[in-house]
């Protein structure tokens, strides 16, 4: 099995256990951080080489009814505070 192959098998893996609620090697973030840690390879392996499975998984996500981490941040920084 070729690297690419292997890397792509690892980020489906890592992204079912942490869509289950079942993370081994990461905090379970709905991030690509934590999806990176999970499936035990670099952070631009997500961002830069396979970006396909970084969108994927953020599709599965809101298919299940979640918001990503760093939507929910997003969300927080604009919401004006209450005095």
């Amino acid at each position: 099995m070729s690297r690419v192959a292997d890397e792509r098998d690892r980020i489906r893996a890592a992204m079912d256990r942490i869509l289950r609620g079942t993370p081994e090697l990461s905090n379970g973030a709905l991030t690509i951080v934590a999806l990176a840690v999970e499936a035990g390879v670099p952070r631009n392996a997500l961002t830069e080489w396979h970006t396909n499975l970084n969108n994927e998984f953020y599709d599965k996500v809101r298919a299940c009814g979640g918001t990503p981490d760093r939507e929910q941040r997003l969300r927080k920084l604009g919401k004006p505070s209450v005095p």
